[in-house]
């Protein structure tokens, strides 16, 4: 094998391993998203934001979904709950955050209807913070 050959070839694997590294880093550089909503059973999650920056979550009812009793918001250093009430369709409760959550974040909503014989989980909808 020449010299200058295996040279031709050194460069050629260098320099195609630069462009691929280049390639990946933009790739890796994807925005993040802190929007997210989804329901569970007759409970539903709202999280407003983009990027790790969270500006509110909301709980709410599916449609057909009213009930008598609370919400609990939890994940990512949240932890509340509604006050005890009806809650119909249309009806949200809202936690105001307005800070980055930590990357990976899971934040749940889980709605509690309040029975004669205590309470009874109405569904949990969980939505993650994530790049």
């Amino acid at each position: 094998m020449s010299t200058v050959g295996a040279k031709v070839r050194w460069l050629l694997r260098t320099g195609v391993s630069a462009i691929c590294v280049g390639v990946v880093t933009a790739a890796g550089a994807a925005p993040a998203s802190a929007g997210a909503t989804g329901c569970n059973q007759r409970t539903c999650i709202d999280v407003e934001g983009s990027g790790l920056r969270v500006e509110r979550i909301s709980a709410s009812t599916t449609w057909n979904g009213d009930f008598t009793g609370h919400f609990h918001v939890w994940g990512g250093g949240i932890d509340q709950n509604s006050p005890t009430q009806f809650w119909g369709y249309h009806q949200k409760y809202t936690i105001p955050v307005g800070r980055d959550l930590p990357n990976g974040s899971v934040i749940c909503a889980e709605g509690w209807e309040h029975t004669g014989g205590g309470m009874e989980s109405r569904g949990r909808a969980c939505a993650e913070v994530h790049f």
